[in-house]
């Protein structure tokens, strides 16, 4: 039988992540019990300002959400490097690469000392086993997500379409 405190350890460090999310809008359509529970299958990274979080062409299967910070995102195009976006606190990144598989499609660099939530593939797969309901409910969130993602890029094409 395993030591009854490092339970209650662990117990009070996934609680803690809880209360971080909570508090974010990315976990809004969320309970708190279904907070708790995507707790247990996130690995909480921290990234001094000039950390790169993840870089363009990478192959790696996880969604980011950032409890804590900024990112920017660039994209190279020929020799030139863009920045294309800042994502700031309960902002998403990496929803193509989870659901896909295919090679980061920009760098993201925090522009401050940053906390960010990974959620892997494999880690929403278990979470789909474990929890089905909840991680349906994640797979839709993340479906809204990429659905505005694509409006507002739909939008940003006519507009320079028009021009």
């Amino acid at each position: 039988m395993g030591n009854p405190f490092e339970k209650k350890i662990d117990y009070e460090k996934y609680v803690r992540y809880a209360q971080i999310l909570e508090k974010t809008k990315w976990a809004n359509e969320f309970s708190w019990d279904h907070i708790r529970t995507i707790c247990l299958y996130i690995h909480p990274v921290s990234a001094k300002k000039g950390a790169v979080i993840f870089k363009e062409g990478q192959k790696e299967e996880s969604l980011g959400i950032i409890v804590k910070g900024s990112i920017d995102i660039f994209k190279k195009n020929n020799d030139q490097i863009k920045k294309i976006a800042r994502l700031k606190n309960s902002q998403t990144f990496g929803e193509m690469a989870l659901l896909d598989g295919e090679p980061r499609s920009a760098t993201g660099i925090a522009v401050e000392d940053s906390i960010i939530f990974f959620i892997s593939k494999e880690n929403l797969l278990d979470i789909a086993e474990d929890h089905p309901k909840l991680g349906f409910q994640i797979l839709w969130k993340i479906s809204k997500l990429i659905s505005q993602h694509l409006r507002k890029t739909t939008g940003k094409l006519v507009d320079y379409m028009e021009k």
